[in-house]
């Protein structure tokens, strides 16, 4: 056995170098093609691979540097260049060729074009990433000047080339971070001569013109600027309800993406003249060094593994180029370029290539298209054991309470996410167009809330609940509402279809469980007051009364809560069956309380916390958001409070007024 271990570490010993080196190879393409598909996905599975991919791929990387540093300060003399009568004899096991490969871990440490950052806070520490671009360099340096004297120019040349590019790529990943960062964003002002934003108007084409004017307001908009501090207000802001829905959407998603590939790609640094430059330097650096080691044979001098491992360097690297390069071409900032310079034939190839299937085809989806889901009250509700498993749950539940982590485990069970379908874009669409009316020109058209004024005036309009509060008391009423859906026959005496109050009901689950998602899984983007986490355990404490919860249990004390929240506890809208038809028409006002709210949170989420969530897949939250600043509301502009009953509206906009009893009765 003591053999075996000791024939594995000398093994490993040996191919240590060349095994650290093809890891950092093998990570650097995962995390090419990782990053062209987590900006519209969201399996945790994937992306925490990507996180791991990329913070592993920078250890490897330097830990491979810090081996051939190593391995060249140790390395045995190679005779034949040293005045020898015996020219060909060497010693492979000391990796010779090592040393070849620094400049390709220097590019490997640069990072990839389609995912130069993780999150947010990569991109505001860049000055961190200058110091290790520092501080590997130096190290690079140090494993060359130990490698001097024991090669000869025909390996040396290419190596001092490849090297050369390889410091070009890792300065390339710092200043695409630096551009990238909230400070960076703030001083960026290039952007296109000016285009012909009327042509063509309502196709695809005039989508993409938009959104490149548009660019430069959305940028500042992320970077923590207002509407008004926009230097092209006048060209952001829109009326969605001019525009056709499906117009509207894809001009969201068109935006969203570009400013994915601006805040987590090398966009930013490729669209610069300097940028372009260096690549192509780099590029050529790299031909040049590949072709002189291809010319000087070194197969007679150096282990053939050694040979073999650099040519798949060489062509792994020109392979990725190629890659990135097709990327670039399929821009819409490429296209335009050309289009902007009349260059009227490059402009329609990339046109091809960017309307084409791998490109951003009109009906590509650019980002997840899915919501996170989470029911409180499912959550709430226990699942009865057999006898043969109880003992194994009663450890696991006192493990879990040991570590505290109930609470982890809840979440990660009953989170998910569904598809966003047209019906719910068409609501959030027509209700922020509301918004905006009532706002420019101080006409509310309000809703006087005939079924749902006494839960809203309990809940949103008491000082006593915060905002997370209010969350979950208005999904508790929504859920209570829901289980009472009449039969198919009594839906139809209503004169309604089935299928459209299905329509609404599901709206209202999605917003409803999305709403609770938010508190649950990323509370930093709702205006709370207080921690999410207490909000949930004093809920969640009121609700069950001991593991075993079962749903009848869960449901009758979530009728009791509602029923101590408000101000009568008798009113009928809770427990006792309603008609067929002010079911219905509750249901429609429980979807116009969601709207409602979806939109005020939307307005009081910052810019950076949006431009966290594009690393993630997208949030419907996000999409809110910036169309609400297209149409000049939210905090960005006009800000929005939560709730007024004033009788007299004032200049501030409010996502929910009661109106005065005059108006009431007018009404």
């Amino acid at each position: 056995m003591n053999l075996t271990v000791e024939g594995l570490v000398q093994l490993w010993s040996k191919w240590e170098i060349q095994v650290v080196v093809l890891l950092s190879f093998t990570m650097q393409i995962f995390l090419f093609f990782g990053g062209s598909i987590r900006r519209y996905n969201t399996n945790t599975l994937l992306r925490v691979s990507i996180w791991l991919a990329y913070v592993g791929a920078d250890m490897v990387a330097v830990y491979a540097l810090g081996l051939i540093s190593k391995n060249d300060q140790n390395a045995t003399t190679l005779v034949g260049f040293h005045g020898t009568n015996n020219p060909n004899y060497f010693d492979l096991n000391h990796n010779q060729l090592a040393f070849f490969w620094a400049p390709f871990l220097l590019v490997h440490l640069g990072g990839q074009d389609t995912l130069t950052a993780f999150s947010m806070e990569d991109n505001n520490l860049w000055l961190r990433h200058l110091m290790n671009l520092s501080i590997q360099v130096l190290l690079a340096l140090y494993a060359f000047w130990k490698s001097t004297g024991r090669h000869n120019l025909k390996i040396f040349a290419p190596a001092i080339l490849a090297f050369l590019a390889g410091i070009m790529r890792y300065g390339e990943r710092t200043w695409a971070l630096k551009c990238s960062s909230r400070n960076g964003l703030r001083e960026t002002t290039w952007q296109l001569q000016k285009l012909d934003v009327e042509a063509d108007k309502g196709s695809y084409v005039s989508t993409i013109l938009y959104v490149l004017s548009s660019m430069p307001g959305v940028r500042d908009l992320f970077s923590g600027r207002t509407v008004s501090q926009m230097k092209v207000r006048e060209v952001f802001k829109f009326q969605a309800n001019n525009r056709p829905l499906d117009q509207v959407l894809k001009l969201l998603e068109v935006e969203l993406a570009m400013m994915y590939d601006d805040l987590y790609t090398k966009a930013m640094v490729l669209r610069t003249r300097t940028g372009v430059i260096l690549r192509c330097i780099s590029q050529v650096l790299m031909t040049s060094a590949f072709l002189i080691f291809v010319v000087a044979n070194n197969r007679q001098y150096y282990s053939r593994a050694d040979v073999e491992i650099t040519y798949v360097l060489f062509i792994g690297f020109f392979t990725i180029e190629v890659c990135a390069f097709i990327l670039m071409v399929m821009s819409p900032w490429t296209w335009a370029f050309f289009k902007s310079r009349k260059c009227k034939m490059l402009a329609h190839v990339t046109w091809l290539l960017l309307s084409s299937s791998i490109g951003w085809p009109e009906k590509r989806i650019l980002w997840s298209k899915s919501m996170g889901q989470y029911n409180f009250l499912n959550s709430c509700i226990g699942h009865h054991r057999s006898s043969t498993s109880s003992k194994l749950l009663i450890y696991i539940r006192k493990a879990l309470s040991a570590v505290e982590s109930k609470y982890l485990v809840r979440k990660l069970r009953h989170t998910k996410h569904v598809k966003v379908n047209k019906d719910i874009m068409e609501d959030v669409v027509t209700w922020v167009g509301r918004v905006a009316r009532e706002e420019f020109t101080r006409i509310t058209e309000q809703q006087h809330w005939v079924h749902l004024r006494p839960i809203i005036k309990a809940t949103l309009n008491s000082s006593a609940n915060s905002f997370g509060d209010n969350i979950i008391l208005l999904h508790t009423c929504t859920e209570l509402h829901l289980r009472k859906r009449p039969n198919d026959d009594e839906v139809i005496g209503m004169n309604e279809t089935i299928s459209s109050t299905n329509t609404i009901m599901d709206t209202c689950t999605k917003i409803s469980n999305y709403m609770v998602y938010l508190l649950v899984v990323q509370p930093s983007m709702l205006p709370l007051s207080g921690s999410a986490e207490d909000t949930l355990a004093k809920f969640y404490e009121k609700m069950t009364k001991n593991s075993y919860s079962n749903e009848q249990d869960v449901l009758d004390t979530a009728y009791q809560l509602l029923e101590n929240v408000l101000e009568f506890g008798d009113e009928e809208c809770l427990k006792e069956q309603e008609e067929p038809g002010p079911w219905r028409e509750t249901l429609m006002e429980i979807r116009d309380m969601w709207m409602r709210l979806l939109i005020y949170a939307a307005g009081k989420c910052l810019g950076d916390l949006h431009a966290q969530q594009l690393g993630r897949g997208g949030e419907l939250l996000t999409f809110v958001w910036l169309l609400m600043a297209h149409s000049g509301i939210g905090d960005v502009d006009h800000q929005v409070d939560l709730i007024s009953n004033n009788d007299v509206l004032s200049g501030q906009f409010c996502a929910f007024h009661f109106p005065s009893k005059a108006e009431q009765s007018s009404a």
